[in-house]
């Protein structure tokens, strides 16, 4: 229509939780300051070597009762790449659009991520061919596109260099959690 505008949403407050408080701390120890972009690009390789020489049954062995195996950390790693290519999408195509948050966990008991269906071998595939169509639409646009933003249903608005520290903090947060396991069964 000739003469219409079209409006952004009314930003509104986001009071974060003191759990949403620490995790995003938690994930900014893990990036400690370092590049995002690079920490991004390293990832699948490395999620792919923290579980070389693993057999299907040890990586549907959950550590403890209510806590994932390694295969549902791929499974949620998945999802995340699907998750978070849209929300780069939305900010920087259209700066300002809201971003709604999902229960991951509920996420993973739907999909089946700790059964026999998936295997580790799809799901790193899956993470790699992913993260490459996320960075390759990152890369594309000019530095200042980075401002752009989204409106978090839970973190209020997000910056895509700040989408970025995290994914590249919540990255290192699970390989810390594959190695773990490993590490506490002897693998």
């Amino acid at each position: 229509m000739k003469g219409s505008t079209k409006k952004k949403p009314r930003r509104r407050k986001v009071r974060l939780t003191t759990a949403l408080r620490e995790y995003i701390r938690k994930t900014d120890r893990y990036r400690a300051g370092r590049d995002p972009m690079r920490l991004m690009r390293a990832a699948p390789a490395k999620f792919a070597r923290a579980v070389a020489g693993l057999k299907p049954a040890q990586l549907r062995k959950r550590p403890a009762p209510g806590k994932w195996s390694i295969q549902e950390i791929l499974g949620h790693l998945t999802d995340t790449e699907v998750v978070y290519g849209y929300r780069y999408r939305m900010a920087l195509g259209e700066s300002g659009s809201p971003i709604q948050g999902y229960d991951q966990e509920i996420w993973v008991r739907e999909f089946g991520y700790g059964g026999k269906r998936w295997g580790a071998k799809q799901l790193l595939a899956n993470i790699a061919a992913l993260r490459r169509a996320t960075l390759d639409h990152l890369e594309s646009m000019p530095r200042g596109a980075f401002d752009r933003y989204g409106m978090h249903s839970e973190r209020g608005k997000e910056t895509v260099r700040r989408t970025q520290e995290l994914i590249a903090g919540h990255d290192l947060n699970h390989l810390d959690q594959i190695k773990a396991i490993r590490k506490k069964f002897g693998w």
